[in-house]
């Protein structure tokens, strides 16, 4: 069983999967569900970002069971933290994105939904939010100073294909420090099937810290803000310890 093993601070964790290609109604449905939050999640084509028309955003969201999003089920779903610095198709043509913390290259300095409008052009090419309330969710916000978190189904094997997010956060003024006490993924030159990735910001372009894979442990590293943003792709168990006096600088 292949397992990571992690110590940080104080943090706010979000896991979730994605689903096999498939077809339906002679459609291919080739999206990843991403983060999640309220009812809401973003989704992608597998072809990558922006592949969605209008058209094919409502049958992704139609596929698994749910909606587009509304402007209202979206602005709920940012209250609680859902971030995603992606814009995607919503319902009645709209386009935007839910942001928690602005950064440069995402929410124009702004936070809430970033609502680019209407579109006139319903062939324009964007991911998409949708809706489901029944929707299977896992994770959640914590707040106690320690706490061990385990993939479903640790320590048995659970669905492939499976994304993980860990957004992790501490006050203003402390820091977080990644320590990995046990790594395990499977070798592959590119880090192309598992990996890990470490941002150390919402930026995905400027955050972003390193990609690991293989069973080599990766070195510590201390946040240079409040944030740090984990993904990984395959199972995982954490242990999670809050952190009382700011970490100290990266090592």
């Amino acid at each position: 069983m292949r397992t990571l093993l992690v110590t940080c601070a104080l943090f706010l964790l979000l896991l979730e999967e994605i689903r096999p290609w498939g077809f339906k109604d002679g459609v291919l449905r080739n999206s990843i569900w991403l983060e999640q939050a309220a009812g809401v999640y973003h989704r992608e084509s597998r072809k990558g970002r922006y592949q969605l028309t209008f058209k094919d955003a409502k049958a992704v969201c139609k596929f698994e069971g749910g909606k587009l999003a509304t402007i209202a089920q979206l602005e709920a779903a940012q209250k609680i933290g859902l971030h995603v610095c992606s814009a995607g198709w919503f319902d009645k043509g709209r386009v935007g994105y839910p942001i928690v913390k602005p950064g440069p290259h995402c929410g124009y300095g702004k936070v809430g939904v970033i609502d680019y409008g209407f579109r006139l052009n319903k062939s324009e090419r964007w991911d998409t939010y949708c809706y489901n309330p029944a929707a299977k969710e896992c994770g959640g916000i914590f707040t106690d100073q320690g706490r061990v978190i385990r993939s479903p189904g640790f320590p048995e094997p659970y669905e492939h294909e499976q994304i993980c997010y860990w957004h992790i956060r501490v006050r203003y003024g402390q820091r977080i420090r990644l320590s990995f006490l046990s790594f395990d993924l499977e070798e592959d030159p590119g880090c192309l099937a598992d990996y890990l990735e470490i941002y150390d910001s919402y930026d995905d372009i400027g955050g972003f810290t390193g990609r690991f894979c293989g069973t080599e442990l990766p070195e510590d590293f201390t946040s240079t803000g409040i944030t740090f943003i984990i993904s990984l792709q395959r199972s995982v168990s954490l242990k999670v310890t809050q952190l009382n006096q700011p970490c100290p600088g990266k090592t």
